[in-house]
């Protein structure tokens, strides 16, 4: 035991069990809000240094602060509800201001740990003990008073000035996270660690910095308050290398006897405020004395607007926490009483900021939406010189506009690509304008018109091959054995170009589908058990130039092929009857039947070519399933490998594909 003094006071806390029940045990749900409170006091006790260690089942943090006497740790940790900065003065011995009011933070510890262990030293004092929540639990209702007693250790000799606290039988939701996750959250807690402050904080032997707070380089915009020489150092990505807009003068203006300083910015990508480890940054922190006081004010402004995704920010009031005035802290020590007039103060102002940059925001993005499109897919660039007069204006405008949008980065990429053919459609109609005017002999300029509405359509086709045969390849990867059939039978009837690239759904044919489709469902309920066990779906489309019915068997059957013209003739006949009343009485009927073996006859000498003439005479033929989706591939790739050479708008098309799979976007 640590200085044998015959007399000494004895180590005494004393709380009413149910406040230690709210203001200790269940006063915050996480480590980060734990060892900020933790650090805090490091801070009002002039560390210079505070170090957090993880490993084997605890936690320990550090200073080399000032430290306690034993009458300190009795008089001051040990008596919560200690009223620091009323008896001990507004600054630290340091000149800091003290984060501390309450005497309550040094009891968040036991929200995430059962056992707490306390060594400090100071003045050649050396005090340790251990603070046990059962035992506290168990002591002061045993006794059924308000004190307890911690049991006294052995404080180290080696330690001679500084505070430890180790916390152990760490409860379950408080595992500590990654190092890296650690230190960010404590970054984005104080704006008071850095060399300028004379104050660092470690995790596992790495520094805690600014810059893990994982915001600053993504920041391309921003609106400063106060000192600007701290916060343009921050940004290293700032639109133009431009500083911060100063916006200091404006609360002034505003008449607003608040000091406030901080900044609020905006992203380049909503994305870049999600992090790993699944915090949302998209929001803006209030700090007091260099210390968070409301981690968002952000979400009370009710803002829908698509720049609200894109906002972070710090703003920082030394006035919500004046030592003369009323505790601005909720009790919870996590946010800040809303109905304090000093804080509705505040957010008065920021509203009216964000209304300001709302405004100030489209018109910037929309400006750099253009630029970093240009700048970054040189073909986007070189269209844009092609264009004349006010298409030119129109197309950069609008460009730029989607650099605001509220959608993911493909939505936008396939918007881009659409508003160029858009554009492109806009441009032939300025052409036939303009042949209004032309003498009848310009035959020339007639011809070129022609030319450009052929690279059009040659432009659109090309696009829609290359999404169809994205699906395709989409699919292909999702299939197996099991899913196969489900996978094909929900895509089949609506993309009857997976069968067949030249068939497109004929329109103004749905009440026949609906009716030719009910009669073949009431055909299925007259199967046998195992033909009906064999059979997935049947279905009925009608394409340009023919009515379609596909009959899809389960893959893993294969059904002799009479027995299978027996089936198809059971409702051929009723369906053409059904197709005589339809508009297009004329086209001629194309059964498939999609499986995934061929009818045992297949294998047989000159079997395939007898299967394929019984089914023809039913106007049916088979498609199986392995070749369906590959033998559309083919066709399609094929045809895109012809098509880029004579695609005039090929190659920006490409640009902006490359553009948008590049990881720093």
């Amino acid at each position: 035991m640590n200085d044998l003094l015959e007399e000494r006071r004895p180590l005494e806390m004393k709380i009413n069990l149910n406040a230690l029940e709210h203001l200790g045990m269940n006063l915050y749900s996480t480590i980060p809000a734990v060892l900020s409170e933790i650090v805090a006091n490091a801070w009002d006790a002039d560390a210079s240094h505070v170090s957090v260690t993880l490993g084997n089942g605890e936690i320990s943090i550090e200073d080399d602060g000032v430290g306690m006497t034993r009458d300190e740790v009795i008089d001051r940790f040990l008596n919560v509800g200690f009223q620091r900065r009323s008896t001990m003065g507004e600054l630290t011995p340091g000149k800091r201001k003290p984060m501390g009011r309450k005497g309550i933070g040094k009891l968040s510890s036991f929200s995430i740990a059962n056992v707490v262990t306390v060594y400090t030293a100071r003045d050649g004092e050396r005090t340790a003990f251990r603070m046990d929540a059962e035992k506290i639990r168990e002591q002061m209702q045993e006794d059924g008073g308000d004190a307890y007693h911690p049991e006294e250790l052995y404080c180290p000799a080696e330690m001679e000035l500084g505070t430890r606290i180790v916390l152990t039988n760490l409860k379950r939701r408080s595992i500590p996270q990654t190092t890296r996750g650690l230190r960010q959250r404590i970054a984005r807690r104080f704006s008071i660690i850095g060399p300028q402050f004379d104050f660092s904080v470690s995790v596992d032997g790495e520094n805690v910095l600014p810059e893990d707070r994982g915001y600053y380089q993504h920041v391309e915009y921003c609106w400063a308050y106060g000192d600007q020489k701290d916060i343009a150092g921050r940004f290293s990505n700032l639109v133009d290398n431009k500083p911060p807009l100063d916006r200091t003068a404006a609360i002034k203006k505003a008449g607003v006897n608040l000091d406030i300083t901080g900044w609020i910015g905006t992203v380049r990508r909503p994305s870049f405020l999600k992090t790993e480890d699944g915090d949302n940054l998209n929001r803006l922190a209030i700090f007091m004395r260099g210390k968070v006081a409301q981690e968002d004010v952000l979400g009370d402004f009710g803002l829908k607007e698509i720049f609200a995704d894109y906002i972070v920010g710090e703003i920082h009031c030394e006035n919500l926490d004046d030592d003369l005035e009323e505790d601005v802290a909720t009790s919870s020590r996590q946010a800040i009483k809303y109905d304090d007039p000093r804080f509705e103060a505040v957010r008065k102002v920021i509203h009216a900021e964000l209304r300001h940059i709302a405004g100030q925001w489209t018109e910037l993005r929309n400006r750099q939406g253009s630029k970093v499109f240009c700048k970054e897919v040189p073909a986007v660039a070189d269209w844009l010189t092609g264009l004349q007069g006010d298409t030119k204006k129109k197309a950069e405008k609008w460009i730029g506009r989607l650099n605001v949008l509220r959608s993911d980065d493909q939505a936008k990429q396939e918007l881009l690509k659409a508003s160029i053919l858009a554009f492109e459609n806009y441009r032939r109609k300025e052409q036939l304008d303009f042949l209004e005017d032309l003498s009848d002999e310009k035959v020339e300029p007639i011809l070129q018109v022609f030319n450009d509405i052929d690279d059009l359509e040659r432009s659109y086709y090309g696009q829609i091959v290359k999404l169809r045969l994205g699906v395709i390849t989409a699919l292909e990867e999702k299939l197996d054995a099991n899913d196969k059939e489900r996978v094909i039978r929900d895509h089949i009837y609506e993309h009857l170009w997976l069968l067949d690239p030249s068939w497109e759904r004929a329109r103004g044919s749905e009440a026949s589908e609906r009716t030719v489709t009910k009669f073949l469902k009431e055909s299925s309920n007259k199967l046998t058990k195992a033909e009906r066990k064999a059979r997935i779906d049947i279905g009925y489309r009608t394409v340009s130039g023919r009515h379609v019915i596909v009959e899809l068997k389960r893959a893993s059957v294969g059904i002799q092929v009479d027995v299978l013209a027996k089936q198809i003739r059971k409702y051929r006949q009723g369906a053409k009857k059904l197709i005589a009343k339809t508009n297009f009485p004329d086209w001629p009927l194309e059964i498939i039947c999609l499986v995934g073996r061929p009818p045992p006859e297949w294998s047989e000498d000159g079997g395939r070519k007898d299967v394929e003439s019984t089914l023809a005479s039913v106007d049916a033929r088979l498609v199986f399933y392995d070749q369906l989706l590959d033998h559309s591939r083919r066709a399609y790739a094929d045809y895109l490998e012809e098509h880029k050479k004579i695609d005039r708008l090929w190659r920006i098309f490409e640009g902006i594909d490359d553009f948008a799979a590049t990881p720093s976007n």
